[in-house]
């Protein structure tokens, strides 16, 4: 949902324990729209249970490539910058200090970028998700609107799921 505060999410052993905590949230004051039980192989999970695995490698050779052009452009200008200032390394060598400079840009760059792509990434509701449908569990994902909804989630998913974890919100 668009207006969502909070992903309440619960997992349960059977279809039928996560209908009725859906049960109890719609007597709550949640809205049809707002909840969604996902069953394992369920082909409507849509990013939030069948991440692939490989998107999350792709996604960060992506930011480090980005950042290594970053940091290439940056080298550059570093050592447009330093030659211009007469620095006794490009007297004595101009060909591999500059060589030099770019090469640190780049990786420093890459670096950056990959450090940056790892940190933005979302996944920790969605982790969660992927990883009970895949060893055979339900899930109840709860979109709720206000701090109200999200604390009143919480406290259903939490109190129904008695042995099986406890509610994550993201």
């Amino acid at each position: 949902m668009k207006n969502s505060l909070h992903r309440v999410v619960g997992v349960y052993d059977t279809l039928a324990e996560a209908d009725s905590s859906r049960t109890q949230l719609l007597a709550h004051g949640l809205l049809a729209a707002q909840l969604m039980t996902l069953r394992p192989g369920f082909a409507g999970a849509g990013a939030e249970g069948l991440a692939d695995s490989d998107d999350v490698l792709k996604e960060l050779a992506r930011d480090g490539a980005i950042g290594t052009a970053a940091g290439t452009l940056v080298g550059a200008a570093g050592t447009v910058a330093i030659a211009a200032a007469s620095v006794s390394l490009f007297i004595a060598s101009p060909v591999v200090a500059t060589l030099f400079m770019l090469g640190w840009g780049a990786s420093l760059g890459g670096l950056v970028g990959a450090v940056v792509g790892a940190k933005t990434r979302t996944g920790d509701a969605s982790d969660l998700v992927k990883d009970a449908l895949a060893s055979g569990h339900v899930v109840l994902v709860a979109h709720t609107s206000s701090e109200a909804q999200t604390a009143r989630a919480r406290e259903i998913v939490g109190s129904s799921m008695v042995g099986a974890g406890a509610a994550a919100a993201a």
